[in-house]
């Protein structure tokens, strides 16, 4: 704003000065001079300079702390991303855990029905057997109504 009213202010000034000659340029270059070395343009130009330094100072201050959460930001991420790289290993172990409980655990289960069928097996072996020695009882009877006519009983007991 300052510059716009400067540049029209001399914009204006050089179009006077060059209708009104080289006298009425001197005077109003004088009245300008006189103008911008009085105590209260002084006292304008040093409020503006401690505007513009302050301003620079809060702009630096502004460009420090811009830097410093840039700098915090970059941290930030790289510890966000190991938490997220740990936390994805401790799952994955976590999961690999599993799935080996679950093969122990299906290994033994498969190994419990093994024996079970073991012991199923043997004690459907006895039974039969039981039921072999049972009828093979009923067969010696003396009491029996078979008759060996071939003598085969006789030829058993030989081998």
């Amino acid at each position: 704003m300052k510059r716009v009213l400067f540049i029209v202010g001399a914009g204006v000034g050089f179009v006077l000065g060059a209708r009104a000659g080289r006298e009425r340029y001197e005077q109003i270059k004088g009245v300008a001079c006189s103008v911008a070395e009085s105590a209260p343009a002084r006292r304008a130009v040093a409020i503006a300079q401690q505007g513009a330094d302050l301003a620079t100072d809060g702009l630096a201050r502004l460009t420090g702390k811009v830097s410093a959460s840039s700098r915090e930001f970059e941290s930030r991420i790289v510890h966000t991303t190991e938490s997220l790289r740990a936390d994805l290993r401790r799952r994955m172990d976590d999961t690999r855990t599993s799935i080996d409980d679950a093969r122990l655990s299906a290994r033994e289960w498969v190994d419990q029905a093994k024996e079970r069928s073991i012991e199923l097996q043997a004690q459907n072996v006895m039974a039969v057997g039981e039921q072999r020695a049972e009828a093979l009882a009923d067969l010696e009877d003396e009491g029996d109504l078979m008759v060996d006519e071939g003598g085969a009983d006789r030829r058993n007991e030989r081998e």
